[in-house]
């Protein structure tokens, strides 16, 4: 495990309280208060850096690195610091050609896909790391930020293979592909997946990690012996379990297992693929932004409970007067063992009734006011029953 040297105790403490969690042996849930986005959706403009995401990493360093050292100051959570070389999330896409749209003080994101006819599948090429699209201006920054601080490095945003691949042909394409052309589909998927095990094998090495470790699921740093990688498969809602099953678990799966294991993120409700996450390899952990959708939360984490995965219960920090009844319904819902607790504090966004509305509140009060509403409510106890067995193990 990668740790910065002034926080090295600190990290180690956090990783345990995690892995207690991980392993069902946990009698309050370890949680985090994330006002360390890398990200800048839900940050006030006049707080991002227009030159965040530029060739040059200086800025990107120098604003991450702040919010770590004030983070550390203010809370004692589980959060253990990293830097993250963030330019969105189409870095894969762009090696195989899909052009990204820098936005001043926004996220970068993929344009139109290039890809039109299913016979172009055929002749996608494997992206060269070091030559093609952001890849080699995220390999630069990895080996910046190692030269210039004393932090641990991250691999940035991974997509996993469904989303990948939608952004190379598009949505459209894809779903009328998976019944008219699933040998197509397959085969693109196929070259997806070899591709993004390279991309992240290279970034590990040029961030001096062990293929096994250093994985950060949104931020929350896997415990050492849990998988090296994570995947973000926000696209799972929309797929049915049949056509997921065929298209997106063989390949999710090959990803994990190509890293000793790792966790998968998601945003939203895929219920419908409870079975789908069970029968995927290596998978130790799901990351879960619920939209404050706590009844279907209960029933993903129940059943990954039966199976002793842990279930990262997390959420953009919903609108203030909603923060304490949240909370109290969370730990009601869910319990506490087995469970990690995240609030992504977001200031200029406010999460309500499952979408997200404008706002403009105090970062540093926002995260006072839900770590207050955690502790108060994250005690010993049993769920309602609605989330299953909880008492699962390995």
């Amino acid at each position: 495990m990668l740790t910065c040297p002034r926080y090295h105790q600190r990290s180690l403490d956090a990783q345990e309280r995690i892995r207690a969690a991980m392993e069902f042996r946990n009698d309050t849930a370890p949680y985090l208060i994330y006002d360390v986005n890398y990200w800048l959706f839900g940050d006030l403009p006049e707080n991002i850096p227009p030159d965040y995401c530029d060739a040059d990493p200086a800025s990107m360093i120098a604003c991450q690195s702040a919010k770590i050292d004030r983070h550390m100051e203010q809370y004692d959570d589980c959060y253990i610091p990293f830097l993250m070389p963030w330019y969105g999330t189409g870095v894969l896409a762009s090696g195989f050609g899909v052009p990204v749209k820098f936005q001043p003080r926004m996220d970068p994101a993929v344009d139109l896909p290039p890809l039109r006819d299913v016979g172009q599948i055929r002749e996608l090429r494997r992206p060269d790391p070091e030559k093609d699209g952001l890849m080699p201006r995220v390999l630069q920054t990895i080996r910046t930020m190692r030269a210039a601080t004393d932090l641990p490095v991250g691999v940035t945003d991974c997509q996993g293979p469904l989303t990948t691949a939608l952004q190379i042909v598009g949505y459209d394409k894809m779903i009328y592909w998976m019944h008219d052309h699933p040998g197509a589909v397959h085969e693109l998927m196929d070259k997806v997946t070899d591709s993004l095990i390279d991309w992240v094998r290279v970034q590990k090495a040029a961030a001096g990690q062990r293929a096994d470790d250093d994985a950060y699921v949104l931020g929350i740093k896997l415990p050492s012996g849990s998988g090296g990688v994570w995947i973000s498969d926000d696209d799972c809602v929309i797929f049915g379990p049949e056509l997921y099953r065929e298209f997106v678990v063989p390949y999710n799966s090959r990803v994990l297992r190509a890293f000793g294991g790792g966790a998968i993120h998601y945003c939203g409700t895929a219920t419908q693929h409870i079975g789908n996450y069970l029968a995927t390899d290596g998978l130790t952990a799901v990351q879960n932004f619920t939209l404050d959708r706590l009844d279907e939360a209960a029933k993903m984490r129940g059943a990954l409970a039966e199976k002793g995965i842990i279930y990262m219960v997390a959420d953009f920090c919903v609108g203030d007067r909603r923060i304490e009844p949240y909370f109290e319904e969370l730990f009601h819902r869910l319990g506490t063992r087995g469970l990690l607790v995240a609030s992504y504090i977001a200031p200029a966004v406010s999460l309500c009734s499952g979408q997200y509305a404008a706002s403009r509140r105090d970062p540093q009060a926002m995260g006072q006011t839900v770590e207050a509403a955690i502790r108060k409510y994250n005690r010993p106890q049993e769920c309602d029953g609605s989330a299953g067995g909880q008492e699962g193990g390995r």
